[in-house]
């Protein structure tokens, strides 16, 4: 069994356009051999379709 969370945050402007947007998912197995799993995105818009992105992601595992 696996449990899951996931987080988005956004900034939006005025307009209603979104100019950044991050999101962070965390995976955790529940067993002997647990894992834990987190990714982390950032996307940045601005002007004229300029577009940065940043990605991460780390994993950890230990026996019970």
């Amino acid at each position: 069994m696996a449990r899951y969370q996931v987080v988005i945050k956004r900034i939006v402007s005025a307009d209603g356009k979104i100019i950044a947007e991050a999101k962070s998912v965390a995976t955790a197995s529940v067993d002997n051999q647990s894992h834990i799993n987190q990714s982390v995105s950032v996307d940045v818009s601005s002007g004229n379709n300029s577009c940065s992105s940043f990605s991460t992601s780390s994993s950890t595992s230990y026996t019970k």
